[in-house]
């Protein structure tokens, strides 16, 4: 079978959707040998990284505009990404909710969440004009939806309408680095660079509105009324998050983006992780910091209570005082932090992105035997 996959999430600066698409590259090829996998990436000035592929891929990565590409899908269903790769396709995997289009071949989407759909206002660019707008109908022509979470699929019943039997429920993996731990000169070299000490209160994630940022500083502010605290350290957003100068007293400092090595130094040498979004598909830094054995925060509801169980202290993200609670009493309690961490390293091992790639594997064959 010849399948294909939009790999471009993963092409500059990976980031949920792009972790997930490597995830699957990383390892679908080899669980299926006699196939044939073309990954397709496109880009004006960006090329795809240079890597060693195994046998049965081919990359095919187009000077094309990115967003000209989009529009040109989203909204008038051409050209069909068998002339750009230039090979007859018989599935196409779009890692977005928003279909690729394609002369024959059977067309799988991803649903991530559908918060876009429930709340427009707080999303912005593609997401707003295309996402929230032409979601229902390509979900409805799809062939398969994948969905990274039970959550996401109870969402796709209830709000588009998805048939149970067009569905499959791949749940994220975690990359192995943050199953290990990182030498001590790795972690004290990415504290200098960024000018952090150890013990920081720390967010992985974009500066997106439903990741609730707002709510989590005011939570940090509250807290630190009463007490002297570590920084509270945002890796993702950009430097117009970061508040305060010094050392003594509350300090926000916003890192920007990090790569995976750098984000798991700070796992090593944070205090927690704190995670207060209004909403998750799935949730990949709860899963990625118990992995790494550092205790978790995070928001009740959602895919968050479903990923992290019991392993997590779960809150309102609404709710500003028990948010600073939580932090504080995993900051004060020594016996519940390390009785998070040892939940948090035995739920981590239910997700791995072989399982992840092997279900998408089978809804694969499962799609084309239809």
């Amino acid at each position: 079978m010849e399948f294909g996959l939009d790999v471009r999430p993963s092409l500059s600066r990976p980031t949920g959707v792009g972790t997930y698409v490597l995830g699957l590259l990383d390892r679908l090829p080899a669980l299926a040998p006699d196939d044939r996998f073309t990954f397709f990436s496109a880009s004006f000035k960006v090329r795809y990284p240079s890597r060693t592929w195994p046998a049965n891929v081919r990359l095919v990565d187009r000077r094309i505009p990115g967003r000209g590409l989009n529009a040109a899908w989203n909204r008038f269903g051409g050209p069909p990404i068998d002339r750009l790769v230039d090979r007859t396709l018989d599935l196409v995997h779009s890692p977005t909710p928003l279909l690729i289009p394609c002369r024959r071949g059977r067309r799988i989407v991803t649903l991530h969440d559908l918060f876009f759909l429930k709340h427009p206002d707080l999303v912005e660019g593609e997401t707003r004009r295309d996402f929230v707008t032409l979601v229902r109908d390509h979900v409805k022509r799809a062939d398969g939806v994948i969905c990274v979470s039970e959550y996401t699929a109870s969402e796709a019943r209830r709000l588009l309408d998805v048939p149970e039997g067009k569905i499959a429920v791949t749940p994220h993996g975690v990359d192995p680095v943050f199953r290990q731990e990182p030498r001590a000169d790795q972690v004290d070299e990415t504290l200098r660079r960024l000018r952090l000490p150890r013990g920081g209160i720390l967010y992985v994630g974009s500066a997106e509105k439903r990741k609730n940022l707002v709510t989590l500083v005011m939570a940090y502010m509250t807290l630190a009324r009463r007490r002297r605290l570590p920084p509270l350290v945002l890796a993702g957003p950009g430097s117009d998050w970061s508040q305060g100068g010094s050392l003594v007293g509350p300090q926000i400092v916003a890192t920007g983006y990090l790569d995976r090595a750098d984000v798991r130094a700070l796992m090593a040498a944070s205090a927690t992780l704190v995670l207060p979004s209004l909403e998750e598909g799935f949730g990949l830094p709860v899963v990625e910091a118990m992995a790494a054995g550092l205790p978790v925060v995070c928001s009740r509801g959602s895919a968050l209570a479903e990923v992290a169980g019991e392993a997590a202290s779960l809150v309102d993200p609404h709710d500003v005082n028990g948010l600073a609670h939580a932090i504080e009493r995993v900051l004060e309690d020594r016996a519940l932090a390390a009785e998070l961490r040892r939940r948090g390293l035995e739920r981590s091992r239910a997700f791995e992105w072989g399982d992840t790639a092997l279900r998408t594997l089978a809804f694969y064959r499962k799609v084309l035997g239809r």
